[in-house]
Protein backbone atom coordinates (compact mmCIF):
# COMPACT_ATOMS: atom_id res chain seq x y z
CA UNK A 1 0.00 0.00 0.00
CA UNK A 2 0.91 3.63 -0.29
CA UNK A 3 0.84 6.02 2.65
CA UNK A 4 0.19 9.72 2.16
CA UNK A 5 -0.09 12.29 4.94
CA UNK A 6 -2.58 15.01 5.85
CA UNK A 7 0.32 17.36 6.64
CA UNK A 8 4.06 17.50 7.21
CA UNK A 9 3.38 17.45 10.97
CA UNK A 10 1.50 14.16 10.66
CA UNK A 11 4.30 12.73 8.53
CA UNK A 12 6.75 13.56 11.31
CA UNK A 13 4.43 11.85 13.83
CA UNK A 14 4.17 8.58 11.89
CA UNK A 15 6.93 8.14 9.31
CA UNK A 16 9.90 6.20 10.73
CA UNK A 17 12.19 8.45 8.69
CA UNK A 18 11.68 10.90 11.60
CA UNK A 19 11.86 8.36 14.46
CA UNK A 20 14.93 9.97 16.03
CA UNK A 21 12.74 13.02 16.77
CA UNK A 22 9.75 11.07 18.12
CA UNK A 23 8.83 11.84 21.72
CA UNK A 24 6.74 8.75 22.36
CA UNK A 25 7.31 6.08 25.00
CA UNK A 26 9.65 3.35 23.70
CA UNK A 27 6.85 0.79 23.36
CA UNK A 28 4.81 3.23 21.24
CA UNK A 29 7.79 3.94 18.96
CA UNK A 30 8.10 0.22 18.22
CA UNK A 31 4.36 -0.10 17.57
CA UNK A 32 4.32 2.89 15.20
CA UNK A 33 7.26 1.53 13.24
CA UNK A 34 5.62 -1.91 13.06
CA UNK A 35 2.31 -0.39 11.95
CA UNK A 36 4.05 1.61 9.22
CA UNK A 37 5.82 -1.52 7.94
CA UNK A 38 2.61 -3.54 8.03
CA UNK A 39 0.67 -0.91 6.08
CA UNK A 40 3.42 -0.49 3.48
CA UNK A 41 3.55 -4.26 2.94
CA UNK A 42 -0.23 -4.78 2.89
CA UNK A 43 -1.77 -5.62 -0.47
CA UNK A 44 -4.87 -3.52 0.20
CA UNK A 45 -6.96 -2.08 3.00
CA UNK A 46 -8.55 -5.49 3.56
CA UNK A 47 -5.24 -6.69 5.06
CA UNK A 48 -5.35 -3.87 7.61
CA UNK A 49 -9.06 -4.36 8.33
CA UNK A 50 -8.57 -8.10 8.91
CA UNK A 51 -5.50 -7.78 11.17
CA UNK A 52 -7.02 -8.28 14.66
CA UNK A 53 -4.41 -6.36 16.74
CA UNK A 54 -5.23 -3.14 14.83
CA UNK A 55 -8.95 -3.24 15.72
CA UNK A 56 -9.73 -1.28 12.55
CA UNK A 57 -12.78 0.86 13.23
CA UNK A 58 -14.85 3.64 11.73
CA UNK A 59 -14.92 6.84 13.79
CA UNK A 60 -18.08 8.77 14.61
CA UNK A 61 -19.25 12.34 15.00
CA UNK A 62 -17.17 15.07 13.41
CA UNK A 63 -14.54 12.45 12.46
CA UNK A 64 -16.98 10.14 10.62
CA UNK A 65 -14.84 10.18 7.46
CA UNK A 66 -11.89 8.69 9.35
CA UNK A 67 -10.91 5.20 10.42
CA UNK A 68 -8.46 4.18 13.11
CA UNK A 69 -6.10 1.42 14.10
CA UNK A 70 -4.92 0.82 17.65
CA UNK A 71 -1.27 0.50 18.56
CA UNK A 72 -1.66 -2.43 20.93
CA UNK A 73 -2.59 -1.63 24.53
CA UNK A 74 -0.60 1.60 24.55
CA UNK A 75 -3.63 3.91 24.36
CA UNK A 76 -2.33 5.31 21.08
CA UNK A 77 -4.11 5.12 17.76
CA UNK A 78 -3.46 6.12 14.17
CA UNK A 79 -6.31 7.70 12.24
CA UNK A 80 -6.59 7.50 8.47
CA UNK A 81 -8.83 8.10 5.49
CA UNK A 82 -8.94 5.56 2.63
CA UNK A 83 -8.09 7.09 -0.77
CA UNK A 84 -8.70 6.15 -4.39
CA UNK A 85 -5.91 5.51 -6.90
CA UNK A 86 -5.52 9.26 -7.49
CA UNK A 87 -5.11 10.01 -3.77
CA UNK A 88 -8.60 11.48 -3.38
CA UNK A 89 -10.32 10.71 -0.09
CA UNK A 90 -13.07 8.09 -0.20
CA UNK A 91 -15.76 9.29 2.18
CA UNK A 92 -18.93 7.91 0.58
CA UNK A 93 -20.21 4.41 0.10
CA UNK A 94 -19.41 1.19 1.89
CA UNK A 95 -15.66 1.34 2.60
CA UNK A 96 -15.59 -2.22 3.90
CA UNK A 97 -17.02 -3.47 0.60
CA UNK A 98 -14.28 -1.57 -1.28
CA UNK A 99 -11.39 -2.69 0.96
CA UNK A 100 -9.88 -5.08 -1.59
CA UNK A 101 -9.40 -2.29 -4.12
CA UNK A 102 -8.17 0.47 -1.78
CA UNK A 103 -4.38 0.73 -2.04
CA UNK A 104 -3.77 4.21 -0.56
CA UNK A 105 -4.43 5.59 2.92
CA UNK A 106 -4.00 9.13 4.18
CA UNK A 107 -2.70 9.23 7.75
CA UNK A 108 -4.42 12.08 9.59
CA UNK A 109 -3.13 11.76 13.15
CA UNK A 110 -1.19 9.77 15.72
CA UNK A 111 -2.60 10.39 19.17
CA UNK A 112 -3.05 9.07 22.66
CA UNK A 113 -6.73 8.21 22.56
CA UNK A 114 -7.12 8.81 26.30
CA UNK A 115 -5.56 12.29 26.56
Amino acid sequence: MIIIYKSETVKKQFCSEFKKKWRYPEQVKKKIESAENYILNAGSLVDIANYPPFRFEHLKGNRKEEWSIRLGNTGYRVTMIPCDDDGNEIVDGNIMAQCKTIKIVKITEVSNHYE
